[in-house]
């Protein structure tokens, strides 16, 4: 199997293009929408590194939903509990992006999205795999209001 074919990249909602942009040397065949059960499929099948290239409503959802989660990763990145409670009050995560960037705190809090969502990526291939620790290495791309342009990403890269 070769490292391409051990790569899986998952986008989000309208973000292929954008995906194929930042890792234009892949083929085809290793760019799905974003879907959990991929993901599974892959790690049994001896998946090396997923990259996630997703909005943070991509990246919220995969997470099991914004409910208390943005607003915690606001409380971790020492924002203070006046911008956490703006963000628990907005009405949608895009509303979330627009507030973080707004107290300029879009870099911080990005980055730490796509650290947890890394780690729910790899914590979703070791499940698969049956194992305690999962050998796939996850990366994420947090990408703008319009999934075009990178604003944040966490990842390793495969061993």
């Amino acid at each position: 199997m070769t490292a391409a074919e051990k790569t899986l990249v998952m986008y989000g909602d309208g973000a292929r293009e954008a995906a194929r942009r930042m890792l234009p040397n892949l083929p085809d065949a290793c760019f799905v929408p974003v879907a959990a059960e991929r993901l599974r499929e892959a790690a049994k099948a001896g998946l090396a590194q997923v990259v996630m290239v997703a909005r943070m409503q991509e990246q919220a959802a995969f997470l099991g939903g914004a409910a208390g989660l943005l607003e915690s990763i606001t409380l971790d990145m020492d924002c203070g509990p006046a911008l956490a409670g703006r963000v628990a009050q907005a009405p949608a995560v895009q509303d979330v992006y627009d507030v973080w960037d707004a107290a300029g705190k879009l870099g911080p809090c990005g980055r730490e999205l796509c650290r947890r969502t890394a780690a729910g990526l790899e914590r979703l291939a070791a499940e698969a795999e049956g194992a305690a620790d999962s050998p796939v290495a996850a990366q994420v791309v947090l990408l703008d209001a319009a999934g075009e342009r990178m604003v944040g990403m966490y990842g390793r890269m495969a061993r």
